[in-house]
Parts: C-alpha cells; structure tokens; sequence
C-alpha cells in the first residue's frame, strides 16, 4: 500500500504541471486556442508576403500592420465592457466564425487572383476590431472553467499555447506557402479556425451574474479603467508589462540588424536566434506551471523582470554567436516567467464582473511593442543598435528594482 501510494505521488508531481487538463471545459478551450492561435501565426506570414507580393513596399507592411492595431487598441475597454456584460462564450464563438470567414474572403480572392492591396487593408482592419472584442473574452473566461486552487497553472499552458505556435505556425505557414501558395495558405488558416469554433461549441459554462446591467457603456468603462488607477497592485503590475512591451521587447524588433550587422550570420543565423527565444519562452511557461502553487508570485514577477533587463544590456553588447544563443533562450524563458506571473495574479485578484475590462486592457501589452519599436529605431538610426537595445534593459531593470524598493 505504502509503495502505491509513493508511485501514486511521484506520478502526481510529474503531471502537476498539466493539472488543468483534466478539467473537460479547459481542455476544450486549450485544444481550441491552440488551433486558433496557429491560424493567427499562419496569416502573420501569408500576409506579409502576400503585401510584399502585390507592392514590394516596407512602407505598406507597417500600414497594414497599423490598420490591424489601431481599432483594436481604440476598441479593447469596449470590448472588455461587452465582456463583462454578456455570455463571453458567445462572444468567442462569434468572433471565431468571423475570423473564420475573413479567412476564406481573402483565401478566395488569391485563389482567383482578384485580391488588392485595399482587400488586404479592410480585411486587417475588420480583423483588428473582432481581436478588441475576442481576446477580453478569451482571458475573462478563463476563470469560469476550472477551479481556483488550477486557475494559475491554467494562465501557464494558456501562455504555453502561443509559445509553441510562435515556434510550429510560421514554419508551417512558410511551407505551405512554398509549396501550394499564399491561396492555400489562408485556406488552412481558415480550417484551422473552424477546428478552434467546432471544439469551443462543446464548452459549457455558467454565466456569471451581471451587475448593474443597465448602467450605460460609457459608465462601465470608466469604472473598468477607475478599478486599475485607485489600485496599487493592478496599476503597477499593468504599468509593468506596458513598460517592458515598449522598452524591454525593442531586442526582438531589432534582431535583424544584429543578426546581419554584428552577428554576421545572415537570415539563417536570425532564423535560429528567433527560433531559440521561442523555445526559452516555452520553458518559461512550463516553469510557471511548475511554481503555479507558490506564494511568492509577486517576487517571481520581479526577478523575471530585473532578469529580463539584465539579460537584455547583455546580448546588446555580445558579439559571439553562441552566447547570443544563450542570452536569447534566457531572455524568452525570464520575459515569460516574468508576464504569466503578472497574469496569474491579475487573474488571482480580479472581480469577476470586472475581469474582461482589465485583462482586455492588459491584453494592449502586445499591441505596444510597435510604439517601442519606433523608438529604438530612432535610436539605433543615430546610435547604433547595440545602444538602443541597452537603454530599454537598463530601463526595464531600473523599474523592477523599482518597484521591489518601493512595493
């Protein structure tokens, strides 16, 4: 009896890192995120070379990349709001079956070559508009399909999902796209979506109850963004990621320039070097469901975080290959352990009626590494790439030894 119950534990240990899983409504939403995440992963390939393709333009990559952002950052606390207030399982659902058919549209007209660059456009735009409204959804709901004692090591493979589709879709995008062409590309995109609504359809939840339900737009969202200002924890910790996605992630925007100009290994080495932060990342998600039942979640946040900056000042200064392989697969795994910490606690702490607000609002992290972006270009232009990546670690750590100073 002793001996099974040894085996039994050492079992139990081994597979904690997965233990959301067993829960049928997480593994539904999981399997479905995954497959709608991998047609996200997809279209990013097929549509920048579908844009070079009809333009040969830098210029219009970024303004597609811009009419995607913009109505997703304007409309995201709307979202939130609309998420709070009705089935956010239905919004999920709706969303999907949308994106689902921008898919087929766009796979349609490449197929039989009447697509234009202004298809593209309004198609990236009506895209970024679903995104304002969807992802408040896929975060709020969360909490509604497994227990709270599971709801961290739920944020962990939920984080693990886009780390392994950052690795697995644009090498599948590229290859469809070298065989079979962009057309058929976004077709997959398309059945890959409709795997991701028809697994979502079997989801069963309880909707929560809704307060205040007639209360006006404008006055929920206000009071979702009322909730992070008067609130320490969540105005620092959003104020983190905002800051880390706008000085911190300039490293990852910049990687070509080092690749080709410091590293010297050309498009194959920047291949790799994008490749191994990816994997690192994908550690950093299993580490988090690892620590997923420890107390000290504030101080894993602020390691990370001052790790992460560290790391940073040095692959800016390193110009040998292999330990620029090492810094970037500890960058992913410290950048990673450093944001799901920060989205399990939110998660932790949050009112349920006013979960879409906020996490939509701390969903705009993504959104921001263009702004950051932008000013380590500037920066770079006049200083080199190596100063400009530097600054943004120095400011990243600056913050978190901040933030443990004075918190």
């Amino acid at each position: 009896m002793g001996a099974t119950s040894q085996r039994t534990s050492a079992l139990g240990g081994r597979v904690a890192i997965f233990s959301a899983l067993a829960h049928r409504n997480f593994r539904l939403y999981w399997t479905g995120q995954f497959s709608s995440v991998l047609a996200q992963y997809m279209e990013i390939v097929a549509q920048g070379w579908l844009v070079l393709q009809l333009t040969n333009s830098p210029l219009m990559l970024g303004l597609t990349g811009l009419a995607h952002a913009i109505p997703t950052i304007v409309l995201t606390l709307l979202g939130g709001v609309i998420a709070d207030r009705t089935d956010r399982r239905r919004i999920m659902l709706v969303a999907q079956a949308a994106a689902a058919g921008l898919f087929f549209t766009l796979a349609t007209l490449i197929t039989t070559e009447r697509v234009l660059v202004w298809h593209i456009m309004v198609l990236a735009f009506v895209s970024g508009c679903l995104k304002a409204f969807d992802r408040p959804s896929r975060y709020a709901i969360l909490t509604q399909m497994v227990p709270r004692g599971e709801i961290a090591n739920a944020v962990a493979l939920g984080s693990a999902v886009w780390q392994l589709n950052r690795l697995v879709g644009p090498s599948v995008a590229g290859m469809l796209i070298y065989l079979y062409g962009v057309g058929v590309t976004y077709y997959a995109c398309f059945f890959s979506s409709l795997i991701a609504l028809c697994l979502w359809l079997r989801i069963r939840t309880d909707q929560p109850k809704v307060e205040g339900g007639g209360i006006g737009l404008l006055k929920h969202m206000f009071d979702g963004l009322s909730f992070i200002v008067t609130n320490e924890l969540f105005y620092t910790l959003i104020g983190m990621t905002f800051f880390n996605s706008v000085f911190g992630m300039s490293y990852v925007i910049l990687m070509p320039v080092f690749a080709r100009d410091i590293l010297h290994v050309g498009s194959r080495g920047f291949g790799f070097l994008q490749a191994t932060t990816g994997v690192g990342a994908f550690a950093g998600t299993l580490v988090v469901a690892y620590l997923a039942a420890s107390r000290s979640k504030g101080w894993h946040a602020i390691i990370g975080a001052g790790t992460f900056g560290v790391l940073i000042i040095g692959f800016a200064f390193s110009q040998w290959y292999t330990a620029s392989l090492v810094l970037v697969f500890l960058l992913g795994l410290s950048n990673q352990v450093y944001m799901t910490t920060i989205n399990t606690i939110l998660q932790l702490n949050l009112p349920d009626q006013l979960r879409g607000r906020v996490m939509g609002i701390y969903g705009l992290t993504w959104d921001l590494m263009p702004v950051g972006g932008m000013l380590s270009g500037t920066i770079a232009e006049f200083a080199g790439a190596p100063l400009a990546v530097a600054v943004g670690g120095v400011l990243v750590a600056g913050m978190a030894a901040w933030v443990a100073v004075c918190l």
